[in-house]
């Protein structure tokens, strides 16, 4: 009756929740590119997916009627198709369907809880890995501002709870909120990896952390007479290997490295969050650059214009900071042309 359990042939359930504009779709794009080869992304926002087509190879089911028997319907497609991952951009126009089946009576959820739970376990049963997107109520807030000592005060909008049945992100994985700087907090994980981890532009880094938890499984017991294979399925590496890259192209100093981690509390970057390890590349780079120029706004303006943004629009980080690099030398070149023809 009883076996031993394994993770064999898992699929992951991925739920990022945000308000307009935070980045959902892009993002779920973003991982799913990075967490298989097919893609089917079902589409309930009047084709607005579509609009990444230059940037991510997928394919779209665009929904018009958005009863969770539709959902179902187009899932158990993909399924047998042959795709890899289902996107649900979003899950909650399902809830959306369902609030208007109900008709704002409490015996007609009595009918419409079934087709919740249905469309629920089309999800948790798929052979597809599943990410699904779900709006997030808005709602803004009045940040303060300190510039030259004083301060002012500007409104600032922000997500908060997601707009779905009460409780559903603890039917996946993993679940998240994104931030309109594009930053995916974990707020619920399986996956011990990304806990309470946060994530800037989700992409590649965090569809690597979720197919090295998945591949953990093993027909015999790890033991300390492995330790090797606990480093490979680390996903802690990405991070480090991340950290050496970038410090071996700008022959920046190991020991200044290990300086700045001590001040941080840690010994390796894989022990710090994603946001933290970017903070480390961008003092690295601007630390490189500062012989060269003799205006540290316009570096760091350049630095966040040229790489970070490149980064979000999905090009290969060492490549961006390579051009990154190549532009200054050469404002270093002209800067010091203009100076010489006063001389």
């Amino acid at each position: 009756m009883f076996k031993k359990a394994t993770k064999s042939n898992l699929k992951i359930r991925l739920a990022l929740s945000g308000a307009s504009g935070s980045g959902k779709t892009y993002s779920a794009l973003s991982i799913a590119s990075n967490l298989g080869n097919r893609i089917a992304l079902i589409d309930t926002e009047r084709g607005s997916a579509s609009k990444y087509a230059d940037l991510f190879n997928f394919d779209t089911c665009e929904l018009t009627n958005h009863h969770p028997a539709k959902y179902i319907e187009a899932i158990r497609q993909a399924e047998d198709m042959g795709y890899d991952i289902i996107i649900i951009d979003s899950l909650t126009h399902a809830w959306f369907s369902e609030l208007e089946l109900a008709g704002g009576r409490f015996d007609g959820w009595a009918k419409v809880r079934p087709l919740e739970r249905k469309l629920i376990d089309a999800m948790i049963g798929s052979k597809c890995h599943i990410i699904a997107t779900m709006r997030s109520k808005t709602e803004w807030l009045i940040e303060e501002n300190q510039k030259k000592g004083k301060s002012s005060y500007s409104p600032k909008k922000i997500g908060t709870s997601p707009i779905q049945a009460s409780g559903v992100e603890y039917e996946f994985d993993v679940a998240g909120e994104l931030d309109y700087t594009h930053i995916l907090t974990i707020s619920k994980s399986r996956c011990p990896a990304v806990t309470d981890k946060t994530f800037l532009n989700p992409g590649k880094e965090l569809a690597f952390e979720l197919k090295s938890w998945l591949a953990t499984e093993e027909s015999q017991p790890l033991s300390i007479e492995a330790p090797q294979r606990l480093e490979a399925v680390s996903v802690a590496d990405s991070q480090d290997l991340r950290i050496k890259q970038i410090r071996t192209l700008l022959d920046y100093p190991v020991e200044l490295i290990k300086e700045w981690l001590q001040s941080q509390g840690v010994e390796r970057p894989s022990q710090l969050d994603s946001r933290k390890v970017d903070e480390l590349v961008k003092t690295m780079c601007l630390a490189w650059a500062s012989p060269l120029s003799a205006h540290p706004k316009y570096t760091a303006d350049s630095y966040d214009n040229n790489v970070v943004r490149a980064v979000i629009e999905g090009y290969s980080e060492l490549e961006a900071i390579q051009n990154w690099m190549k532009q200054v030398q050469q404002f270093k070149k002209q800067e010091a042309g203009i100076f010489s023809s006063f001389s």
